[in-house]
């Protein structure tokens, strides 16, 4: 053992020694002293920060360039420094040499006076106006033009300029575009200032007046800068001016490090701009949680096809929350060059980063043997193109393996037939299912969840099971996941409510706000008029104890989704926790619509939260305020006429559903003759090669509008029993419009049991419980209709299918009980007196 031998004053003989040289002595000092110095200065670089409470601000990219002049260069002509630019001589890329254009018999000319471009063409009224041309947007594959209007609005034109081809071109080639259509240029779906802005430019403030309907938009830099993925750069530009060893003990980089962050963070970063989404709550900044500030599309079957494939304009974002690559940590700059916006490599060395070629990149895998023809990109089967603004190709970024034999079952598009389509030559659906199975054997996975997404699409009564499947399965991603529980709110029943509970406590967020969705739905709940009849009703009760503990969820898209479903629940129900946590939630929730005071859908869902809060005036300003933003603004104006009803201003109800009405029949009327217009111009289903058109979609979207106003306003008039012929009236104009809707088929069973109409109440009813055979409600109402007529081994049958839905359930015991009961004593004595004992009473619509 090493042995330190020590002198009297107890430090060790070595150092004793080195002291009485007095030249070694005063180096040591020296030593010490420096070291000292350098921690004393070490110590006081790190605590010297920037005072607390600092905001950074937005510099410009000249702030950004004078430390990273490469990025800045690399990122100098990108698709981002394009985005947005004023229109001049060096930007406009359109041929502004008195170009005529026409689509559907509407002619504009495109024309240039010196430096300043214009165009001529139909304007709000339908008159043609000339307009000056302010910005562009994008360069390739296309370039849109923008106009100004003197309210600061901003308004996109239909007409763009195709960069490859050099052509004008329409964007709505296939549809006629009248100046009363909600998608012509001059409306709201074409507005910059809500649509476009925010992702072309940077540090957009879009300053809505809500007095004035006007805007007063503001930016910092017009177009996708370095602050836009960076956030603000004013902390960092200071902390990095002062040339510390450390960075600031407060406020760190000053920036979020989004190549140290979590992959998710930096996914989250791209997302606001690469994704379909609905904002839920102002002021996101790089690094926040997306679900605090956003909410994206689910796969839906609409936007969506049922196999999670892009259908609709969606961009990329719920496409990669579906992939293997994104729960495998793959982030967005593992493939793109974040300051270029181009791909690290133009072939399949791109997947090779991760994915061996000696086993992908070969005819084995691909099965594709000659190298110069198609097939042989992995991109080209796994990340099939859909088209998009008539010239604009896009990767779906759900990065699939093609399924075939789901295009043989449900109808949706593979990779397989995109390129073979050849049927002299027998390539079909079916062709390259068996193709694929040829080369890679059956498939051992479990059922896919396109089954179950088409089914819940339609509606169909098989769809619950499926739903429940999904849900169920752990090796399903969390935004499959969620849009199962979505749809699990149209099924209402014991299973339902069970599995949306359970989604409630998912460790996702996304599953849980899409579960308070579905418990929303699980458990209606018509407005309240007074305190009283809001106790008296039980679901608020139900929803009180399922949500409330939602209300303190870390993540806000959650918290305000319960928040506005418990709004329901009267203020003196909640103790005072409670009632505070509901408070910070809703008051964050209007705050997000208050940001969307230019869109009626937000002055909607501020009325609905003062209506359930018994406050009927503001509610009914929301409204209106709703259907000034747009008169044809259809859920504002139903929902318009039930706050009247509850009000007991009857009359008025009716004529405002009555008015709804008629507006649906005019928008129903105007796509019929769009739809008319496009099969005289040649481009009807079997011309353009597809199932369904845009216009096809709108007019089902009409159709099913019309039919629920039918239905809310027969439910209005069922309340009273002098109307009740009248509301089974509007009931089977619904049923007509909607007859896959059992809900609607139920409520017309009823009024026209009560009316005495026994055959069309027993049709309704059957209708009703074939379509949604889950349902508890509509066995009930068919075992108490047959008891009723004393068809008591229907009664018992209809009885025996609702106890097999949930053998536990009491009331369906108690009922099977006593129809058992009524049938035996009805077969000893004839002489019963119905009236006196029976069956009991049917239910009301």
């Amino acid at each position: 053992m090493l042995r330190v031998r020590y002198c009297i004053d107890q430090r060790p003989i070595a150092v004793c020694r080195l002291l009485r040289s007095r030249p070694a002595a005063r180096l040591l000092v020296a030593v010490l002293g420096v070291a000292g110095l350098g921690l004393a200065f070490l110590a006081g670089d790190w605590w010297w920060a920037l005072p607390e409470g600092q905001r950074a601000e937005y510099v410009g990219r000249k702030a950004c360039a004078e430390c990273h002049a490469k990025e800045v260069e690399a990122w100098s002509g990108s698709d981002h420094d394009r985005a947005m630019d004023p229109a001049t001589p060096e930007t406009v890329l359109g041929n502004f040499e008195d170009q005529r254009f026409e689509h559907f018999g509407v002619v504009s000319t495109l024309f240039r006076r010196g430096a300043e471009f214009f165009i001529t063409t139909d304007n709000r009224q339908g008159q043609f106006e000339t307009f000056r041309i302010k910005y562009v947007l994008g360069y390739r594959p296309l370039q849109q033009y923008l106009v100004e209007f003197p309210d600061g609005r901003v308004q996109c034109l239909p007409i763009a300029w195709d960069t490859q081809n050099q052509r004008w071109f329409h964007l709505y080639p296939d549809e006629p575009i009248p100046h009363d259509d909600p998608l012509h240029w001059t409306r709201a779906f074409q507005n910059w200032n809500y649509m476009c802005a925010d992702c072309h430019t940077t540090n957009l403030q879009k300053n809505y007046d809500l007095a004035q309907n006007a805007y007063r938009t503001t930016f910092s830099e017009m177009d996708v800068s370095c602050e836009a993925c960076h956030g603000p750069g004013s902390l960092h530009v200071r902390i990095a001016k002062r040339k510390k060893v450390f960075w600031d003990r407060r406020y760190g980089y000053g920036l979020v490090r989004l190549k140290e962050a979590p992959w998710n963070v930096q996914v989250e970063t791209c997302a606001p701009c690469h994704a379909h989404r609905r904002i839920v709550y102002p002021g996101f900044r790089p690094g926040n949680p997306f679900l605090d500030h956003y909410m994206p599309a689910l796969v839906d079957g609409e936007l969506y096809w049922p196999d999670g494939q892009i259908r609709e304009e969606v961009y990329e974002y719920t496409s990669f929350l579906q992939s293997r690559m994104y729960h495998e940590k793959v982030r967005c700059t593992d493939c793109h060059d974040p300051h270029t916006t181009r791909v690290k490599f133009p072939d399949n060395r791109l997947c090779g980063q991760c994915h061996l070629p000696t086993k992908y990149d070969t005819p084995s895998h691909h099965h594709h043997p000659d190298a110069e023809k198609p097939g042989t990109r992995c991109t080209e089967c796994h990340m099939p193109k859909t088209t998009y603004m008539v010239v604009d190709p896009r990767l779906d970024h759900s990065i699939r393996v093609p399924r075939p034999d789901l295009t043989v079952a449900l109808g949706i598009p593979n990779a397989c037939t995109g390129c073979h389509h050849d049927p002299a030559k027998g390539e079909n659906a079916q062709w390259a299912a068996a193709k694929v199975e040829e080369w890679y054997g059956p498939r051992k996975d479990p059922p896919h969840y396109a089954y179950a997404i088409d089914a819940a699409r339609k509606r169909k009564p098989e769809a619950l099971e499926l739903l429940l499947d999904v849900v169920r399965r752990k090796d399903t991603r969390p935004i499959i996941r969620a849009s199962a529980v979505a749809f699990l709110g149209n099924y209402p029943g014991w299973a339902s409510e069970s599995a949306v509970r359970d989604a409630l406590e998912d460790s996702e967020p996304l599953v849980r706000a899409a579960a308070v969705r579905s418990i929303e739905l699980l458990f209606p709940v018509r407005g309240r008029s007074t305190p009283e009849q809001a106790l008296a009703d039980p679901n608020r009760r139900r929803l009180q104890e399922i949500l409330t503990p939602l209300l303190g969820d870390p993540i806000r898209a959650v918290r305000m989704e319960a928040a506005r479903v418990l709004t329901v629940v009267p203020d003196e129900e909640r103790n005072r926790e409670e009632q505070k946590a509901f408070e910070r939630a809703l008051e964050e929730y209007l705050a997000g619509q208050a940001f969307l005071a230019d869109q009626p859908a937000a002055h909607l869902n501020m009325a609905v939260v003062y209506a359930n809060r018994n406050q009927p005036d503001k509610a009914e300003h929301a409204y209106r305020h709703a259907l000034r933003l747009d008169p044809g603004f259809v859920p504002a104006g139903i929902n318009l006429a039930m706050l009247l009803d509850e009000q007991g201003r009857a009359a008025e109800a009716e004529a405002q559903f009555r008015t709804v009405i008629e507006e649906l029949k005019q928008q129903l009327a105007a796509a019929r003759r769009q739809a008319d217009l496009l099969d005289q111009a040649g481009r009807g289903r079997e011309a353009l090669k597809s199932k369904e058109r845009p216009i096809d979609r709108m007019i089902e979207q009409l159709r099913q509008q019309t039919a629920d106003c039918h239905f809310s306003l027969g439910l209005l008039l069922a309340e009273r029993q002098d109307r009740l012929a009248d509301a089974a009236s509007e009931l089977a104009a619904a049923a007509r419009l909607a007859p896959d809707n059992p809900r609607i088929h139920y409520n017309l069973g009823l009024a026209c049991q009560n009316l005495g109409q026994h055959a069309q109440a027993e049709k309704a009813l059957q209708a009703a419980r074939q379509l949604a055979p889950a349902v508890p409600d509509y066995h009930r109402a068919l075992a108490i209709f047959y008891a009723q007529q004393h068809r008591w081994d229907e009664a018992i049958d209809a009885a025996e299918q609702l106890l097999a839905l949930d053998p536990s359930n009491r009331s369906a015991q108690a009922l099977l009980t006593h129809l058992l009961q009524e049938r035996n004593a009805s077969g000893k004595s004839e002489e019963t007196n119905p009236k006196e004992k029976g069956p009991p009473p049917g239910p009301t619509p």
